[in-house]
């Protein structure tokens, strides 16, 4: 559907995001989870000028912000937010905010806190 020979918005659908990431549906170097939290920090690499890039640098300045959130406030797939905060990543201009820990419990630990709470009974 064009509008005086251009195309509108509505019609583009889903190719905006598409084009958004570059065809890319998901960035490899970093798991993100929807509530995985972000911070903005100051960049090392130059970054594309964009929007997106700017709303995201601005939602996470000053306090963190999940996936999740990010995903609403833009009114993007949360795919799509993923792979533009994988770059800020890359460019060090977003730092995780709860960086994942341990992925195992330390069984030491579990069982130490479990004897001290029977003790406490």
């Amino acid at each position: 559907m064009s509008v005086r020979g251009q195309w509108s918005d509505s019609a583009l659908g889903d190719i905006r995001p598409y084009t958004l990431t570059g065809g890319r549906t998901h960035h490899p170097k970093h798991a993100l989870r929807l509530t995985t939290c972000l911070l903005t920090r100051p960049a090392t690499r130059q970054l594309p000028a964009n929007a997106e890039n700017e709303a995201l640098l601005m939602h996470c300045a000053g306090t963190p912000c999940s996936v999740a959130e990010l995903a609403g406030r833009l009114h993007q797939p949360v795919q799509v937010i993923k792979v533009l905060i994988g770059d800020l990543i890359d460019a060090d201009a977003l730092a995780l905010a709860n960086p994942s820990g341990p992925t195992d419990p330390d069984a030491h630990l579990l069982e130490a806190l479990l004897h001290g709470l029977r003790n406490r009974l």
